[in-house]
């Protein structure tokens, strides 16, 4: 067997010396960058979802109308059946007539959702969301 002579130089690569050959872990740089990406996603997360939300609500509302009634009632009366809806699912922020529009065929109905939501992020970084979809009557 041979002895191997370990040195204590640095920059010495022997696996025995004071210097490991090899860093493990993450640096300060790479903590605060860490850090710095999941308050980023955190923060996003938290301002758009909200938005989100609204708009899965609001299609819940809009396809749970009835279809038949929708169809045959007066352009108010629906606005007025919607706007109802919205205030039961806390849905406030919404001018209902610049957000949906109503279009009538002989056959059916036809409701466009359509709007966008603008959500600033910091300073003057902005994030526009459009939001759009349709529901038919028959």
């Amino acid at each position: 067997m041979r002895n191997r002579q370990v040195s204590n130089r640095p920059g010495s690569r022997s696996p025995a010396g004071p210097f490991p050959t090899r860093q493990k872990g993450l640096s300060a740089i790479g903590w605060i960058a860490m850090l710095l990406l999941l308050a980023s996603a955190i923060t996003l997360t938290l301002k758009l979802l909200p938005h989100y939300i609204d708009f899965r609500t609001m299609q819940s509302v809009l396809s749970g109308l009835p279809a038949e009634e929708t169809h045959h009632m007066a352009r108010g009366d629906v606005y007025d059946l919607i706007k109802k809806r919205f205030k039961i699912n806390n849905l406030r922020d919404f001018d209902i007539k610049k957000v949906i529009e109503l279009k009538r065929d002989r056959d059916h109905t036809t409701l466009l959702v359509n709007y966008e939501r603008r959500e600033n992020l910091f300073m003057n970084v902005d994030v526009v969301i459009t939001f759009s979809d349709q529901f038919v009557y028959p």
